[in-house]
């Protein structure tokens, strides 16, 4: 470098230092990337991984009043869409939501009538977050980060599960839904 002109060296020098100085920033956000993360649950962190990962696709919501008298879902209708998501890193995501709901009046959200809002609002449920497995005992436990119904977030969602070949059945704790005591069996088909 000594017999390239003052000029030159000095770029050459500037550039080296840009280049040091992008690396660094990289490494520094892996880093931190990396410790923001939760730890993965996977064979690699010493756990076997969970045979609950993949994508699945909701089959049918059986729902039952405090009689025992099976019923049609309140918020989802007789056939509702929905998907859930499992990885291998522990985080998972859910959404449900009715075939039928009505469009709205408007794309704006913030000028939908209340009583459309409040139909568009009943008719779907999503979550996401991370999840623990006790294949023993059949308990899923969903960790809520965020949600459609903000009660949720920050608590878990605990749901007995049954895993059959390619499909997975849920049973979330009895729960209320307009006043009215109600369970419920959910049933998913694996995509993938």
């Amino acid at each position: 470098m000594s017999r390239l002109p003052d000029s030159a060296r000095r770029a050459l020098t500037t550039v080296f230092a840009v280049i040091a100085a992008v690396l660094c920033l990289a490494c520094a956000v892996a880093v931190a990337a990396e410790k923001a993360s939760p730890p993965a649950k996977t064979a690699a962190a010493g756990r076997k991984p969970s045979p609950l990962v993949g994508t699945w696709k909701l089959v049918s919501i059986e729902e039952r009043n405090a009689d025992g008298k099976l019923v049609t879902p309140l918020d989802y209708g007789p056939a509702p869409l929905g998907l859930l998501m499992y990885d291998a890193g522990g985080h998972m995501s859910a959404q449900a939501v009715r075939r039928d709901r009505p469009r709205l009046e408007s794309d704006d959200v913030h000028r939908v009538p209340p009583e459309q809002a409040k139909q568009a609002f009943v008719g779907f449920n999503g979550y996401f977050g991370t999840y623990d497995v006790d294949e023993r005992a059949g308990v899923v436990v969903h960790h809520v980060e965020g949600a459609l119904l903000p009660n949720w977030e920050g608590k878990d969602q605990r749901r007995r599960f049954t895993l059959s070949g390619n499909k997975l059945i849920l049973e979330p704790p009895s729960f209320q839904a307009d006043g009215q005591q109600r369970t419920r069996r959910l049933t998913w088909q694996r995509v993938q």
